[in-house]
């Protein structure tokens, strides 16, 4: 791609983040779009280029590449509204960024000659500074028309990205969902269960806040083995020990005291014996002996 012009349509933080770290890797970005322009003109000055727009077409004809930045409900509309408008041209590539949708959003876009492809960083991007260093070095999510797909992956390359290579994908919509799910288990579902565990100091009276300051430095710690160790090697704890009595004694505590915690409780216990498993450092009995203490009902 000789000219290396990109329009933003959706000026939100992944568009903003996409926007800069393009520029810094020689891209020039010509038209940022959003529903107000005092969003546009926001997006534009954090960016650093392009011309504040709300006329979705009218960003679309002014670049080579298109990044449908909008929330996953509208990828599919501003597309339409694009191809209705005139704005699409044979030859240009059309990208999204959700996780957890395939190609066929952009499907006007193609039919307008356009070839299209989904760009997905698999990374938290909770503002757009923060987008701006976590992007780089996350591993993205690649889904291209076969022309599109050597220029895809090279917008991953410029965004300082890895691909992840997933050999079982489908055509279909189980695939992104999957992948989707995946991600906000890690992710959202993290946030969750760092708030579960809270919940157990809190039943003691601790502040929230003060127990999680107190609780950092462990998640950080966990964080730090699982990158250097890996999965099954970091697991610690009662279970990859093979404690049966004080597993007993956490789910009698919480019958006693916290029962509203102990359905979640057994379900994590439960995977956590299987990653125990495989680590192999337990005997097939006192797995099943955990395993029952787990299940047990009453």
């Amino acid at each position: 791609m000789a000219t290396k012009t990109v329009a933003i349509i959706g000026a939100g933080r992944v568009g903003s983040s996409v926007g800069f770290l393009l520029v810094r890797a020689g891209y020039t970005i010509t038209a940022v779009a959003a529903r107000t322009q005092e969003s546009a003109e926001s997006a534009r000055a954090f960016i650093g280029s392009g011309k504040a727009l709300t006329d979705v077409v009218q960003a679309a004809e002014t670049a080579d590449v298109i990044f449908i930045t909008t929330p996953d409900k509208s990828i599919k509309t501003v597309c339409d509204a694009i191809a209705l408008g005139g704005g699409f041209r044979p030859g240009m590539l059309v990208v999204h960024t959700s996780g957890a949708h395939t190609l066929d959003l952009l499907a006007s876009a193609r039919e307008s000659g356009s070839y299209s492809a989904v760009i997905h960083p698999l990374q938290s991007i909770p503002s757009r500074d923060l987008g701006v260093k976590n992007v780089p070095g996350s591993y993205f999510r690649i889904e291209a028309d076969s022309e599109a797909l050597p220029l895809a992956r090279r917008l991953v390359m410029d965004l300082g990205g890895n691909e992840l290579d997933m050999p079982g994908w489908l055509p279909d919509k189980s695939s992104p969902a999957l992948y989707h799910a995946g991600a906000v288990a890690v992710s959202n579902f993290f946030v969750a269960l760092v708030d579960f565990g809270l919940c157990f100091y809190q039943a003691l009276g601790a502040d929230k806040k003060e127990a999680l300051k107190a609780m950092l430095p462990l998640i950080k710690g966990t964080l730090a083995n699982i990158e250097s160790a890996g999965i099954p090697d970091s697991l610690t704890g009662p279970i990859v020990r093979g404690d049966v009595e004080t597993v007993r004694d956490h789910i009698s505590a919480m019958r006693k005291r916290a029962p509203e915690l102990l359905g979640l409780y057994r379900e994590l216990a439960k995977h956590t014996i299987m990653i125990a498993k495989e680590r192999q450092a337990l005997s097939q009995e006192i797995l099943q002996e955990l395993s029952n203490v787990v299940e047990q009902k009453n």
